[in-house]
């Protein structure tokens, strides 16, 4: 059945679509009983179609694969759909159309596609001819890598062999060797910022939240996740047993204290928000980083509650140091805000929920001279250090009682303008992952200015822009100016060449050739095709294509001025009138001028 076909057939069907991949941990999976769902035994029948090893020859593939590492929905393939329909031809595009296109047939009939979205002649396309166009643009945009090419080799055979869950697997890689940060994802990201930003503007928020809680296994995996769930806003909080976090934006919850049995008066906006060096990667890190200029700085106050857990901790308590590292960097002088912090710990085993403080006198003993010499890091810490000594806040999400943890935090310190104490601030690795991103924009606009696809050159300084806009970092400024200065330094290189070939074809003895006011016009069509590029981002920097029309009329007009000065007789008029008539073929101005030459 054709992808075309598929999509006529579609029916009202699940919007999620857990995909199984290669060689899963079977440790993760749970056994299928007589009482299994159709969406179970249909999990259960692609997993045994699709479960074969994968190659490891060209990307660093991972060995295991869980079941929440690909799950396709209707909104996913909208939002892919979109992602790449906007791009004009580029590597990324073929990339991320094969990736919709093995969705979709993996998928099949249970795919929702909004076929409003989709062109009747993008649908007839098959997946071979993409991976054709995918080889033919790699070796245009000179991405050569060995790594990358056998990755593609590697696609070609599952593909022939109709693999696509290891043919999804590889593209993913492939997609994070290419494109390091998922630029569309961000913006969305940022979109659900800003629409939480205006909820929680000049409100009074917390840094947590909760509701009764049941434990339950899934996929062989101890889950906590909520129940008897009240509050509205409580069910856009998704939780998951999984190592990768659920959370991609930060969340605000409307609690009213009369609800949870709590003495406050009147109601509270928790949040929850994914943490710094999450682990869905540098989209939501750097979406994080945002959410605290964007949506924590317009609150009225803030009431900041650290959730420590156990299992994130690590066995030198490189975890706890991390987090407090990066507290450090995102709040301005700790110093004077410390008292407002609050500190929840959390899955702490029996055994060792008496040893926290010791835990901490223990990391505070074998602090290095540079974590010393950080006097932000050391205020979180000492305030960490004292607040616990008498007995430490350790939360049982099943047993304890909400409402007094409310009450408690709710008679907590605030932090009040927040504006003046909250800064943008992402981890070390995503900031490594985006200067990555933004060195791969640099090299592309420069060769896409090279082979003159100035809609790409557009298109990749569009995001730039949006990403300096965004994020305001003075190196992302640093390159995008730059690659501004590059692409404008490029046109006047054009139009230097194309004033050279104009004077040169138009001595008095030279004989006018046609390949170069073809180049000549070429070049003048180059100057045409970046007006909105100009617009938007070169400025008056940038050589106008009126410039070469006015060079050619001038010179033009010399040629017709001296005509009128030489005999009638002389052997270089027609020479002269030859070249202006090759030049009116291509120019419209000189048409005009080599017609009343005529007439005279």
């Amino acid at each position: 059945m054709s992808i075309n076909d598929r999509e006529n057939a579609c029916d009202e069907s699940p919007s999620i679509f857990p995909v199984k991949v290669a060689q899963i941990d079977e440790s993760r999976e749970s056994k299928s009983t007589k009482g299994d769902s159709d969406e179970s035994v249909k999990e259960n029948e692609i997993s045994k179609c699709e479960r074969k090893p994968c190659s490891m020859l060209s990307l660093d593939i991972r060995k295991s694969y869980s079941r929440d590492d690909f799950q396709l929905t209707n909104e996913s393939l909208k939002d892919t759909y979109k992602d790449f329909d906007l791009m004009p031809l580029c590597t990324e595009r073929f990339l991320l159309s094969l990736w919709y296109l093995i969705s979709v047939k993996l998928i099949g009939k249970d795919a929702i596609v909004d076929q409003t979205i989709m062109s009747s002649d993008y649908r007839k396309l098959e997946i071979d001819e993409e991976l054709q166009c995918l080889k033919e643009r790699l070796k245009l945009e000179e991405i050569s890598s060995t790594k990358i090419q056998h990755a593609v080799e590697t696609l070609s055979i599952y593909i022939k062999n109709e693999n696509w869950i290891s043919s999804l697997i590889i593209l993913k890689e492939i997609l994070h060797e290419i494109m390091p940060l998922n630029i569309y994802e961000l913006f969305r990201l940022v979109k659900n910022i800003d629409d939480a930003a205006n909820l929680i503007k000049d409100k009074e928020i917390i840094f947590f939240l909760g509701s009764k809680m049941i434990k339950k296994e899934i996929n062989g995996l101890n889950h906590i996740e909520p129940t008897e769930i009240k509050n509205v806003d409580l069910k856009r909080i998704v939780t998951a047993p999984f190592a990768k976090s659920i959370t991609r934006c930060i969340t605000p919850v409307t609690v009213y204290f009369k609800d949870i049995g709590a003495y406050g008066q009147d109601s509270i906006i928790l949040c929850d928000s994914p943490g710094f060096g999450d682990t869905n990667g540098p989209e939501v890190d750097i979406a994080n980083g945002i959410a605290i200029v964007r949506a924590i700085q317009v609150c009225e106050s803030v009431k900041p509650v650290l959730i420590i857990s156990y299992k994130s901790i690590g066995d030198r308590y490189e975890g706890l140091k991390d987090l407090t590292h990066t507290l450090a960097r995102l709040i301005q002088n700790t110093k004077h805000q410390i008292k407002a912090f609050s500190y929840i710990f959390t899955k702490y085993p029996k055994n060792e929920k008496e040893t926290i403080h010791a835990s901490l006198e223990t990391i505070s003993n074998t602090l290095s001279d540079q974590e010393r010499s950080d006097t932000n890091f050391m205020d979180i810490f000492r305030d960490m250090f004292e607040k616990t000594k008498k007995n430490a806040c350790v939360l049982d999400p099943i047993k304890d009682d909400p409402s007094k943890i409310l009450d408690e935090l709710a008679d907590s310190i605030d932090i009040n303008h927040p504006e003046d104490v909250f800064q943008f601030f992402i981890t070390e690795k995503s900031k490594s992952i985006l200067d990555k991103q933004v060195t791969k924009y640099e090299l592309s606009i420069k060769l896409a200015t090279k082979r003159s696809e100035y809609s790409l050159v557009k298109y990749i300084l569009d995001q730039l822009k949006f990403l300096n806009i965004l994020l305001n970092q003075e190196s992302i400024e640093e390159i995008y100016v730059n690659c501004t200065r590059y692409v404008s330094r490029h046109f006047f290189e054009e139009y230097q060449k194309a004033i050279l070939i104009l004077n040169r074809s138009l001595l008095d003895e030279t004989i006018l050739i046609d390949e170069e006011i073809k180049q000549y016009r070429t070049y003048f069509d180059h100057a045409n095709l970046v007006e909105d590029l100009r617009k938007r981002h070169l400025g008056n920097e940038a050589i106008h294509s009126c410039a070469y029309i006015e060079y050619l009329n001038e010179k033009v007009d010399n040629l017709a001025k001296n005509l009128q000065e030489k005999d009638i007789n002389d052997l270089s008029i027609k020479l002269s009138i030859d070249k202006i008539k090759i030049l009116s073929e291509y120019f419209d101005d000189v048409n005009v001028k080599y017609k009343f030459i005529c007439q005279i």
